[in-house]
């Protein structure tokens, strides 16, 4: 564990990326918790004490709206964010869903509650954070249950809700970028693509095993090593290797024709970032409109980082910027 003081010194880094990145040491002077050895619950504890300080002085909403729903695998709980804009409007809004990253094992609504105030102010309308169910305890394909179910409840609840149901966008980080294109996908096989019109997706891994990224920046110093994303497979996979092939997984593998145009958003320096472009090759052969922008000089999971960093800010306004025109 290096110390707080040592500097970050990574060739081509952005100057902001690496003061963040000693900023957040300067959080945790006990040292990251390694996720693979330590308990769950003291990694959670950490992520989310940590991410507190990443979450002060987010925008301020009109309102916001706590609750839970109904799900397939008990209530899933929700938070609603009406921004000035969307509470002054007199016509039905559209409505984006988002799904926080964490590696399928932590984070939550107050985790990304910046991000989600961030872009929800951007956009100018209805925006709604899920909290989905969790592995280890809650394996795949949970998250995408659960994703299906909050779609059909908000198209249920439209007129209540004040949203336009035909103008529904589904996206997230990391983890939830993963789970935003597998609900597409599988609404896609079961005959409703029509219920998403957008997804936005950033930093995701959509199934590549090997990549120059992954050759790259897959070192520990990166904050996404190899034995972590090993570990956070297995954590949300299981061992049975033929599960591990189920395209709602490798999505790279699947036949993405008929899922909603994409924002794609990819870190220069993430094991993952090749993941984005190879995706919107995919999107491309599929005849599925779709935008990819790689962020140069930061790491996985910069959208937090808004605080210090331009280029997290740019690719929270862009991110809005697109689901507003896709909406």
């Amino acid at each position: 564990m290096s110390a707080v003081s040592d500097p970050i010194e990574y060739p081509g880094i952005d100057p902001e990326m690496a003061a963040a990145m000693m900023q957040s040491r300067s959080l945790l002077p006990e040292g990251k918790l390694d996720v693979t050895k330590a308990p769950i619950s003291q990694v959670r504890e950490q992520y989310a004490r940590e991410r507190r300080y990443w979450n002060e002085d987010g925008p301020e909403m009109a309102r916001t709206e706590d609750g839970a729903i109904p799900g397939p695998h008990g209530e899933i709980p929700l938070r609603l964010y009406y921004p000035a804009a969307a509470a002054e409007a007199a016509e039905a809004l559209p409505l984006m869903f988002y799904f926080h990253g964490g590696g399928f094992v932590y984070g939550g609504i107050e985790t990304h509650d910046r991000i989600s105030r961030w872009v929800a102010e951007r956009l100018g309308a209805a925006f709604c954070s899920v909290d989905y169910r969790l592995a280890p305890e809650h394996k795949f394909p949970t998250p995408i249950d659960e994703a299906i179910a909050v779609l059909d409840w908000a198209a249920g609840n439209a007129g209540e809700l004040g949203i336009d149901a035909a103008r529904i966008g589904m996206g997230g980080d990391s983890a939830g970028a993963a789970i935003s294109l597998a609900t597409a996908y599988s609404l896609k096989q079961a005959g409703r693509a029509d219920v998403l019109k957008l997804l936005v997706l950033v930093y995701g891994n959509y199934g590549l095993k090997e990549s120059q990224s992954i050759a790259l920046y897959g070192g520990p110093e990166y904050g996404l090593s190899d034995a972590n994303r090993k570990f956070y497979r297995a954590s949300y996979v299981g061992t049975d290797p033929k599960l591990h092939e189920d395209k709602r997984l490798n999505l790279l593998a699947a036949d993405l024709s008929g899922v909603p145009a994409c924002h794609i958003a990819a870190a220069e320096m993430d094991p993952l970032c090749d993941n984005s472009p190879a995706l919107a090759e995919k999107l491309d052969e599929a005849g599925v409109a779709n935008t990819c922008t790689i962020y140069p000089g930061v790491l996985h999971g910069f959208l937090h980082l808004t605080r210090m960093v331009a280029k997290s800010r740019q690719a929270l306004d862009d991110a809005g910027d697109a689901i507003a025109a896709g909406l």
